[in-house]
């Protein structure tokens, strides 16, 4: 549900409905008592409730799928770029980016976004670690 919090054991869950082909949430995971954010925008095309979800969070896990954005109808992913960009109007403090099209050079990628963010952004791994 939209706008739904839910505590999880140690974890407190918050969800936002962002735009894409079926039902999507992103998601912001913290501590239930307080502390460090790390917030997940799932596959969606531009959006404010992304911004508003990510608003000052640690860590920004985004996905940066297109090359180039849809040329018609919906949108349901972003580009690099727009990646950055949402990340830089959230204020989030660091970014990883993940989800990147086969047609698009990963590294080609991080330098979209981390020019439009404003600072370095990582590119996600399996295996990574995060510590917020």
């Amino acid at each position: 549900e939209p706008g739904a919090t839910v505590d999880a054991g140690p974890l407190r869950l918050s969800f936002e409905e962002v735009p894409h082909f079926t039902q999507t949430f992103a998601v912001q995971i913290s501590a239930a008592q307080g502390g460090g954010r790390i917030t997940y925008g799932a596959d969606c095309g531009p959006s404010e409730a992304l911004v508003e979800i990510a608003r000052d969070t640690e860590l920004l896990i985004i996905e940066a799928t297109l090359p180039r954005p849809e040329r018609e109808g919906p949108r349901g992913h972003l580009t690099a770029s727009e990646a950055g960009e949402h990340a830089r109007r959230a204020g989030a403090k660091r970014v990883v980016l993940t989800h990147i099209s086969d047609e698009l050079d990963h590294r080609l990628a991080q330098e979209q976004a981390s020019e439009a963010f404003g600072a370095t952004v990582e590119i996600a791994s399996e295996g990574a670690t995060f510590e917020v």
